[in-house]
């Protein structure tokens, strides 16, 4: 008996400190300038280090509509998707670093290309799972791919509960939250685009 009270305090004693640490951010802004000179944004497809396309694409996909709320114009991510996909050979498909800013500018008109690298760490114990976000964007200029902005973000979420069930419920809707975290926090440190300045 004495033990199973043990066990609960134990596991209530977890579950407070867990939700004390539930999320954490950390972002670091590489930027010193109020304004750019950039209309129009082409975000390229996330490179993820950990190869998770899922990922990759839901953190595309929030950084894609906060772009247009930060003022900017956007180019559609089919769009891009389907350009690049004629312009480059099966080998360098889904690497970023093979488009090179200028080829954006002919491409789609686009003042600026954002580069983003992805990492996603991921822990599971008994009745616990730690998810950690890392990212890094940069913004550069297709007129002579110099490096405008560069903003790098991290995000963690800690999980915990009694059922796999509700652990891998809790853990999805924990990974779409981090990554709502870590995009609102690199899109806070990128000046305001023009559609905002008018």
């Amino acid at each position: 008996m004495k033990i199973f009270k043990i066990n609960i305090l134990l596991i209530i004693v977890i579950t407070i400190i867990s939700g004390c640490f539930g999320n954490s951010q950390n972002v670091v802004k590489q930027n010193d300038n109020d304004k750019i000179n950039v209309g129009t944004i082409a975000i390229l497809p996330i490179e993820n280090k950990d190869g998770d396309i899922k990922a990759a694409q839901l953190f595309r996909s929030k950084l894609f509509e906060e772009i247009y709320f930060k003022g900017y114009s956007k180019i559609p991510l089919e769009e891009i998707d389907n350009k690049l996909e004629s312009l480059y050979a099966a080998s360098d498909r889904g690497k970023t670093k093979a488009v090179s800013p200028e080829t954006l500018k002919d491409a789609f008109g686009a003042d600026a290309g954002m580069y983003c690298t992805l990492t996603e760490n991921k822990k599971s114990k008994v009745f616990y799972e730690y998810v950690k976000i890392s990212a890094t964007c940069e913004l550069r200029s297709t007129d002579n791919g110099e490096a405008l902005w560069k903003a790098q973000s991290e995000s963690i979420e800690r999980n915990f509960d009694f059922t796999n069930k509700r652990l891998e419920k809790k853990v999805s809707e924990g990974l779409d939250s981090v990554m709502d975290d870590v995009v609102n926090e690199i899109i806070e440190t990128l000046p305001e685009g023009p559609n905002l300045r008018i």
